[in-house]
C-alpha cells in the first residue's frame, strides 16, 4: 500500500521526535523543522501557558510545535477540510485536542469578530506563499490586532511589508523563506 503522507517530526519540547503526518502534495507545504525552531525561539519561554492563533496551520506544524513547549491552548485555522482531519488526526495522536480549537474556513474570509472574545498572546501566518499575493492585505492588518504580544509572518523575500500597520520588530532569513515580527 503507497504511503501518501510525509512524515514530520516535532523539534523541541515535551513531543519532541513525534510525527506529525502531512499530505504528500502540492498544496501543502509544512514549515520547515529549522524554521519552526527559530519561530518558537523568537517567542522563548513566553510560549508556556500562552494562547497561540496558528493561522493558515496546514498540519498544524507551528502550533503542536507550540503546544510541544508548553502552550496553554492554540487555535488553528485551516480552510482545506481534507488537510484540517490532518491536522485533527495529529492533534488526537499526540494528546493535544483538549488544547486545541479547528477552524475550518479561509484566513481571509474568518470572521476575526468570532475570535474577538479570544486574547491571543501570539499570532502566527504561514499563508501559501505562492497565493501570498491574492490575500487581502487587510487580513495580514485584521490578524496583527489579534496578537497581545507578537504578530509573526512567515513570507518569501520579496513579499513588501510596508502595508503592515505595526511596528515591525525584526526579519530573520531562513533560506528562501522570512520571518518578520510585529507589535501593534
Amino acid at each position: 500500500m503507497k504511503n501518501n503522507f510525509t512524515n514530520l517530526r516535532i523539534v523541541s519540547g515535551s513531543l519532541k521526535g513525534r510525527e506529525i503526518l502531512a499530505p504528500k502534495d502540492e498544496k501543502t507545504h509544512p514549515m520547515g523543522s529549522r524554521e519552526r525552531l527559530a519561530l518558537l525561539n523568537m517567542i522563548g519561554p513566553a510560549v508556556e501557558d500562552a494562547t497561540i492563533l496558528d493561522a493558515f496551520a496546514g498540519t498544524g506544524a507551528i502550533g503542536i510545535e507550540a503546544l510541544s513547549r508548553g502552550a496553554k491552548k492554540v487555535v488553528f485555522i485551516e480552510k482545506d477540510r481534507k488537510t484540517a482531519e490532518i491536522l485533527n488526526q495529529n492533534l488526537e495522536n499526540l494528546g493535544l485536542k483538549e488544547k486545541a480549537e479547528i477552524m475550518v474556513e479561509k484566513v481571509e474570509k474568518s470572521s476575526f469578530e468570532n475570535l474577538s472574545g479570544d486574547e491571543f498572546d501570539f499570532v502566527i501566518a504561514d499563508p501559501p506563499y505562492d497565493k501570498i499575493e491574492e490575500i487581502r492585505k487587510e487580513t495580514f492588518n485584521d490578524l496583527l490586532k489579534l496578537s497581545k504580544k507578537l504578530f509573526i509572518l512567515s513570507h518569501p523575500e520579496n513579499f513588501n511589508l510596508d502595508f503592515i500597520e505595526g511596528k515591525l520588530l525584526s526579519t530573520k532569513k531562513y533560506a528562501a523563506a522570512r520571518l518578520s515580527t510585529f507589535t501593534f
